[in-house]
């Protein structure tokens, strides 16, 4: 097996246990996106863009899902003052009360795992991730088209 193979299966295996965990407090994975990255926010909003960026999802899912929590009374949507197109997500008083408990469940899991496998050792793994990835990326960025 290639190291990009290796690479790619401890990815992959990573990945499903992150998925497992978002089923095991509750939440499909793209309601998850929604939720974590408006409640983890600096200022507890973000935009249905945003989401879908920083989660790779399409922007239709987004919105399905904004509409169906809003329905829920979960979320809000506002009008972005800088791009009347954008909606801002925002989590209503009932939405904290039911995001808030998957989200410290979340945080603690991954907060363990980083603790059994140590300070030092995390450190190691992201600095060591950092200078591959920087590698990986200026090898790709160097690379002639066909």
């Amino acid at each position: 097996m290639n190291k990009f193979d290796i690479l790619g299966n401890y990815n992959t295996q990573i990945e499903d246990s992150i998925e497992t965990c978002i089923k095991n407090v509750g939440f499909s994975y793209n309601e998850f996106a929604l939720f974590y990255t408006v409640y983890f926010s600096d200022d507890g909003k973000c935009t249905q863009k945003q989401v879908s960026d920083e989660w790779f999802l399409p922007k239709q899912t987004v919105f399905n899902i904004c509409k169906e929590y809003r329905e829920k009374g979960w979320i809000e949507l506002a009008q972005s003052s800088k791009d009347k197109r954008e909606r801002i997500v925002c989590l209503t008083s009932l939405g904290k009360t039911q995001v808030e408990p998957a989200m410290v469940k979340f945080i603690k899991i991954n907060e363990s795992a980083f603790s059994k496998f140590g300070e030092k050792k995390s450190a190691r793994l992201f600095a060591l991730l950092d200078e591959f990835s920087d590698i990986y990326k200026k090898q790709v960025d160097n690379m002639s088209p066909q």
